[in-house]
């Protein structure tokens, strides 16, 4: 998540969620073009049991699904978010539960007295009901983010402002601090390795792991300069991080022991690439935001959204890994 808005293949055109427009592709590589402009999409998360794309908005306050035949739906309606935007977002098909890191955003007109929040909310993406909300009292500075899950059901989200991680524990369900990352700064995207029981964190010095059991925080090494700070999603697949760095993403390969990254190529860039924020695996796929436009698209002085002509169709890339 860009911190601005708080301080390839085969081409289909989707239209907005009131539409329900049915489409059909072939396997492989293709884009879901969504007009519906406004969205500024941020946070991604994939169900392996229906095989739904879940997408973010912070503008508009919701949450849509893209459906494996390409049928967009609004999931979890702006009324279930009350003044709050989605960010992070990791979902858990197990219990059929959406896991989302939320915050007022400044680009949304909000009534007056509005107070700052950052929380962790939980959905039925299939029902639009809204489950649980856990909400850091008396913290108006803090930026709950980016979010993931381990093999037992454990929340972390990574609290950007405040540079720490938080956990919800899945048997006591409450919210709490599970790290202090002293130094590291601007913690963002963070992702559960199961083989090594361990966290991954995207920080502005580069991407640390932190150990589950004994929380220990080592910093990942770099060969030949390779550039890891101000990622935003990271995700992990085989021997390589996925990891967004604004008009890019970037394929950062590591040792065995995961102790040091070795090399990068670029996984995707382009024309269209505007404030790329997060992406999600699924199925050797790798689906991700191209062109948030959470840079182009914003008047940061007077922190609104451009006029609508001048912002471009939402691009959902989908990639084979």
């Amino acid at each position: 998540m860009l911190i601005l808005l708080w301080s390839c293949g085969k081409r289909q055109e989707i239209s907005t969620s009131t539409e329900k427009e049915q489409v059909t592709h072939e396997q492989g590589d293709y884009d879901f073009v969504i007009t519906e402009k406004a969205l500024f999409p941020e946070g991604t998360a994939f169900d392996l049991s229906t095989h739904m794309v879940y997408v973010g908005s912070i503008y508009k306050q919701k949450i849509i699904g893209i459906s494996s035949e390409g049928k967009v739906t609004d999931l979890i309606t702006k009324e279930r978010f009350e003044s709050l935007s989605p960010l992070g977002m990791e979902m858990d098909p197990r219990t059929n539960t959406l896991w989302v890191c939320a915050a007022v955003a400044p680009i949304v007109k909000h009534p007056t007295g509005t107070k700052r929040q950052a929380a962790i909310l939980a959905f039925n993406p299939t029902t639009n009901q809204r489950l649980k909300k856990y909400v850091l009292a008396n913290n108006e500075d803090a930026l709950l983010n980016d979010i993931t899950m381990d093999s037992k059901g454990n929340i972390y989200a990574t609290e950007t402002m405040g540079g720490k991680i938080f956990t919800i524990d899945s048997v006591t369900e409450q919210l709490v601090v599970f790290c202090d990352l002293k130094e590291y700064s601007f913690p963002n995207g963070i992702i559960y390795h199961h083989p090594q029981k361990c966290l991954f964190v995207a920080t502005d010095e580069g991407i640390i792991r932190i150990e589950l059991a004994s929380k220990e925080v080592t910093l990942i090494k770099t060969e030949n300069e390779i550039n890891t700070s101000t990622i935003d999603g990271l995700a992990i697949y085989e021997n390589y991080f996925l990891g967004h760095q604004s008009t890019k993403i970037s394929r950062f390969y590591f040792n065995s022991e995961i102790s040091k990254i070795t090399d990068v190529e670029i996984f995707d860039s382009g024309k269209n690439f505007d404030s790329s924020t997060t992406g999600e695996i699924g199925n050797g796929y790798y689906y991700y935001i191209v062109n948030s436009q959470v840079k182009s698209g914003v008047n940061r002085k007077l922190k609104t959204i451009k006029p609508l002509d001048s912002l471009e169709n939402v691009i959902i890339r989908r990639k084979r890994l």
